[in-house]
Parts: C-alpha cells; structure tokens; sequence
C-alpha cells in the first residue's frame, strides 16, 4: 500500500454498525464500534464523534465506506435501504468540510474487496468475486486485478440478481440470503439462530440449509458470468461457516457451466475491519 508511513481514518458505514480504524505506520492503532443511528442528525453527530475518539492528530485522510449506491464523482448517496435518511445526501463533502482534511468515499462492498486484495485472501489474486452477506448483500468484483465498476459507477450490485419468483414477485439474492432471508422463516436475530445451528438444533440447521441452497444458486450465476479465481464471503451472516456454505457448495456445481472443469474456491473472509481497511486503501498509491 502507497503511503504506509502516513496516518489515515477509516470509516466503514453499515445498516447496523459503523466501524472506524486509525491506520499509522503501516498497522491499525486503534478500533472503534458503535450502533449506526437511524436518523441523519443523530448520524452525523455519532460519525463525527468516532473520528473523534480515534483522533484527527496527523491524520491524512479520511476513507468512507459506505452501504448503498455511491456517485463517486460527487461523493454523494444516491440511495441505501438501510440508510434510507442518508439519499441524495453528499457525505464526501460533509465530512470533508467538518474535518478539514482530505475525504473519499466508496461502496462498502467495493472496500471490502479492496481490503481483501491488498491484506486478506484475495491477496495476489487478479479475478475474485466477493459478497457480504449482512442486513443486505453486497457484491464486489475484481477483473485482472481491477475493481469492476461499470458506466455510471454503480456495478456489481451482486445482490440484485434474481433468482426466484413468489406469487406475483421477484425475489433477488438479497431476499433470501440477507437478514430479509431469515425474516421469511420468522427469524429477526441470525447471529443467535448460527449458536443454535452449532449446537446441533435441527430447526437452524435446516434453515440454513434452505438459505445456503439459494447462496448455491446465486453463487453459480456469478461464476458462470465472471469465472473468478476465488469467491470470498464476509458479513456477520456468513460467520455461520459451515452451516452455510456446505448446502452452498452442493447446489453450485448443479448450476455451472460445463466448460468450467475446475470450480474457484468458495472462502469465508478471515480479515478483521476488511471495510474499514479496504476505506484506508482509497489513499493508495496503487
């Protein structure tokens, strides 16, 4: 990473949490967690008082990693469903302003790709496809080593692609594997459902089943179309490992193509603040 020496903030901005990190010297010094508020005041207020307790002294930079749909070029939200007070709202420049120092502003998916190939599994790796699979699904791809990121900056909105149909609707990736896909078999808390799944209870273990069938599915559609080298999966939902990725793994092969002899590995991100780290690496020289 370019400017190792250098201090920089990095915020990753979450439908249930914000994450912050001071990066020095080439390490993270110091960590930060709290509850994202559900208002813009309240927000705004609490980002400016995380960066606060990480403190501003030397510090470079600040990288935003933000949950939604991003316009880079104005640094503004276009629009997040589990941000939806922050639409139209130029965070980049808020931020900016308050902060007197340099800012800039991603996808939150984007930054954990971004993490996971400069420090976590994806390292040395030029085709990777990752999803984060929280209170949404976000997707990010890398092709020949670089971030995909379409016409208008807005590709690889992985978790919109359509996989099912109930009734009179279409149901997306995020319907059934996110948070959105618990609720459906009556669950609000998957964090509590996974310690039932480990402890061997048969209701979660076939709840996860069902949802790491449609993550099957869904992950064949992204390898079939991009033919990645490696898949990672991040999010709090996809702590649940093997209860989930097991019924994933015996659904993909069903639904790949058969010109693809060898099926890229399926990985379970193991980097910590991947968001947040992948919001620092916005200040690369790379």
């Amino acid at each position: 990473m370019g400017q190792r020496k250098a201090n920089f903030i990095g915020l990753d901005i979450g439908g249930t949490k914000m994450e912050g990190i001071l990066w020095r010297g080439g390490k993270i010094v110091s960590t930060m967690q709290i509850r994202t508020p559900r208002t813009r005041p309240v927000f705004l207020r609490a980002l400016l008082k995380l960066v606060s307790f990480l403190g501003m002294s030397g510090v470079r930079g600040v990288g935003l990693s933000v949950a939604g749909a991003i316009d880079l070029r104005q640094g503004k939200i276009l629009s997040s469903p589990n941000l939806r007070f922050l639409k139209n709202f130029g965070l980049r420049d808020w931020v900016a302003k308050r902060l007197k120092t340099a800012v800039r502003i991603d996808n939150d998916a984007n930054c954990f790709l971004r993490g996971e190939l400069m420090f976590g599994r994806a390292r040395g790796k030029k085709h990777v496809v990752i999803l984060t699979l929280g209170t949404g699904v976000g997707g990010g791809v890398a092709i020949d080593g670089k971030l995909l990121s379409g016409h208008q900056v807005s590709a690889a909105e992985l978790g919109h692609i359509v996989l099912s149909r109930e009734g009179g609707r279409f149901l997306t990736l995020e319907d059934l594997v996110s948070s959105h896909g618990f609720r459906r078999f009556g669950i609000a808390d998957p964090l509590a459902l996974q310690n039932k799944g480990f402890a061997g209870d048969k209701k979660a273990i076939a709840i996860y089943r069902q949802i790491g069938t449609y993550l099957g599915a869904g992950l064949a559609s992204l390898i079939n179309i991009f033919d990645p080298e490696l898949v990672i999966l991040g999010g709090g939902i996809s702590r649940a490992d093997y209860l989930l990725l097991r019924p994933a793994l015996r659904e993909m092969p069903k639904h790949t193509l058969h010109s693809l002899k060898v099926l890229p590995p399926v990985k379970i991100s193991k980097l910590k603040h991947a968001g947040a780290l992948g919001a620092v690496t916005l200040f690369s020289a790379k």
